[in-house]
């Protein structure tokens, strides 16, 4: 275990030193500070291969309040300061507030012969004009009237001995304020190779995060998990900041928006990164979490839409104090979410090694983005800081896939113990009901003893000739057939329990028929109290293939069910149509009916409303599942107070069923 720990240690150590090193070579290969042209005071020296593009950092000329033509500086010697670009974000250290205008003047020298050079101009904050050898070549928005546009521009001329630039500049937008960015020159076809160069590289920072996005979007289709979800909005907010480019290249004129969407981005990403650490981690229950890092990092996420939109166009003097407690929040969260990472590590979570890298290089490159203003800029990439919320994306995803490979095994175990309980509760369950199936079988033998003596009394009297009158020798006789017709039942019974059902003795019957010996069977036993029984059938005869037995026994159950609802004098009607190609064998009363709310549950098994409480809810069910083995269903309408109509559907047999 502590050859383990230490082996993590070293490799988040090494990975460390590893991002350093990479973000220190970044810093002098692509670093525009580093590539700056050779300069002196007002002027900069063109290399005489300019195969390679360079940089206008230093010897800037700069006017703050003042927007001055070219002509001005032939007829009218001018005080100038003297400024590398970059140095000054915005116009408050010379004019006490971000917002005015200003002048940029430098001159051009080219030791070679004339040749064709482009200028790569990036965002002017926040409209200007651009000047060279005395010639607008061209603008950004509009100074007067004021119309903002963000925009990268590009301007070709061709550079003789001296070249003079001038560029002016003027702000009432935003909390940045004219030329922050250093503009680039080289050859046309160098400055081609910058701009798709770095449009490469955004375009794959930008794509594989939203493909990312989008492959979590489609889960949180169907998954709740707050885990999916974070990754899927920081992958989402990463890929919508890193579009950037695109937009300064095609020229938006919505400032205010345009910045707060991409400060809201940022420290979404951040957002989502701690609520991924909290949960990984399971601190989110910590009062460090709960009250502290989590109402930081959403306000911090509100004061980015709000402060820009609404407060700093009114109190310009806030800007700079914002910009700063923005970086230093962002760089507070980092540590935490670094903090939490190695949490991750100390208690042994699997992921816990990504993570603690992925958050470590990001933690690094922002504080490298905070020791890294007005000293590094990139020409061809990403800032470093872009660079560290990608690898954050990436170490995250990481985490999701070894996550979901974690949870998809637990369900395989979970699934082969769960075949395995079910196997063991199947077993347990067939041993319970052939224990049941034999006390059944053993009960119903005992019962079809009586039963049977019944019969043979009533045949040994019949028999023997005994002297009867006729009422007492017609009720003997429907004594003996009820007995007969009881062992019956015990028959069907005991093959139930013996397991034989689904084996049917399918018969093809003439169902008027059946239904009229039914009926004449059945009419005395129903009658006996007073209620009036009636048969309706059709002319034509219609043929079904049934079991009779269990026809029989679904047909008394429907019968003696309208029996027990229906009062003396009350009218229960049997009849026979046919529906399309189904045989609708009807039952209907003049009962209690039964109330809208009960309708929908009457076949369910144990279902009753009996007013004495008697009954065990089989009947119905049992008529149900009789009618599911022939291929026919039930049904039923009934208005509460005046009865009840059961339906029995049944296919109808033709010539076609015998020829398949």
């Amino acid at each position: 275990m502590i050859k383990t720990i230490k082996f993590q240690i070293s490799i988040v150590i090494l990975l460390f030193i590893s991002s350093i090193f990479v973000f220190a070579v970044l810093f002098h290969v692509d670093n525009k500070y580093q590539t700056a042209l050779e300069s002196g005071i007002g002027y900069n020296i063109l290399q005489q291969d300019i195969s390679e593009v360079y940089c206008m950092v230093d010897g800037w000329e700069y006017y703050p309040g003042a927007l001055l033509m070219p002509e001005d500086f032939l007829h009218t010697e001018q005080t100038p300061y003297y400024t590398y670009i970059g140095q000054y974000p915005n116009f408050s250290a010379h004019l006490g507030t971000p917002y005015g205008t200003a002048t940029y003047r430098i001159q051009l020298y080219n030791p070679a012969e004339p040749q064709m050079v482009s200028l790569y101009l990036p965002e002017l904050f926040c409209t200007g004009r651009v000047y060279i050898n005395g010639t607008l070549v061209g603008t950004q928005g509009s100074i007067t009237p004021y119309q903002p546009l963000v925009e990268d521009t590009v301007y070709s001329f061709l550079a003789q001995e001296k070249t003079e630039i001038v560029i002016q500049s003027a702000n009432q937008t935003h909390y940045y304020s004219g030329m922050y960015y250093p503009p680039v020159i080289g050859s046309p076809q160098a400055i081609l190779q910058m701009v798709i160069c770095r449009m490469l590289i955004y375009g794959f920072l930008c794509f594989t995060a939203l493909a990312i996005a989008l492959s979590q979007f489609a889960l949180w289709l169907r998954s709740k998990d707050t885990l999916t979800r974070s990754m899927g909005l920081l992958c989402l907010c990463f890929a919508l900041r890193m579009t950037y480019p695109f937009l300064r290249a095609l020229g938006v004129p919505s400032i205010r928006p345009l910045y707060a969407v991409e400060d809201l981005c940022a420290n979404l990403v951040l957002l989502c990164a701690l609520v991924l650490m909290g949960a990984l981690t399971h601190q989110t229950t910590q009062w460090v979490y709960r009250n502290l890092a989590m109402p930081i990092m959403v306000g911090i996420c509100v004061f980015s839409v709000i402060f820009p939109m609404f407060i700093l166009p009114y109190t310009p003097d806030f800007i700079n104090l914002y910009g700063f407690l923005l970086f230093l929040w962002k760089l507070v969260i980092g540590w935490y979410v670094l903090y939490l990472a190695a949490y991750g590590v100390y208690i042994r979570q699997p992921f816990g090694l990504y993570l603690l890298c992925a958050t470590g290089i990001y933690a690094v490159s922002l504080i490298w983005s905070l020791f890294g203003i007005n000293r590094f800029e990139p020409i061809y990439g990403a800032w470093t800081e872009e660079y560290g919320a990608f690898i954050l994306v990436i170490g995250f995803v990481v985490c999701m896939v070894q996550h979901m490979v974690t949870l998809s095994k637990q369900n395989e175990r979970l699934t082969e113990h769960l075949q395995e309980e079910v196997a063991r509760k199947t077993d347990a369950l067939e041993s319970l009901l052939a224990e049941r199936r034999e006390l059944l079988a053993q009960l119903i033998h005992d019962l079809k003893n009586p039963i049977t003596a019944v019969r043979n009394y009533a045949d040994l009297v019949r028999a023997h000739d005994v002297g009867l009158d006729i009422d007492t020798a017609k009720y003997l006789q429907a004594l003996s057939e009820r007995a007969e017709a009881m062992g019956d039942r015990f028959a069907l019974l005991q093959s139930f329990s013996r397991g034989e059902r689904g084996k049917f003795a399918y018969e093809t019957i003439p169902l008027c028929d059946f239904l009229r010996q039914f009926y004449e069977r059945n009419r005395p036993d129903i009658e006996l109290l007073g209620q009036e029984f009636l048969l309706h059938l059709p002319k034509k005869q219609v043929y079904v293939a049934v079991d009779i037995q269990r026809l029989q026994i679904a047909l008394e159950n429907l019968c003696y069910n309208a029996l027990s609802f229906t009062p003396e004098y009350g009218k229960i009607e049997l009849s026979l149509q046919v529906v399309g190609s189904r045989a609708q064998i009807a039952v209907a009363d003049t009962g209690a009916g039964i109330a809208a709310e009960d309708l929908a549950h009457v076949f369910e098994r144990g279902f009753t409303r009996r007013a004495d409480g008697s009954g065990e809810g089989l009947g119905l069910f049992i008529v149900q599942t009789i009618a599911l083995e022939h291929g026919g269903s039930v049904d039923v309408t009934s208005e509460k107070g005046k009865g009840s109509t059961f339906y029995l559907y049944l296919p109808v047999w033709t010539k076609s069923d015998t020829a398949e």
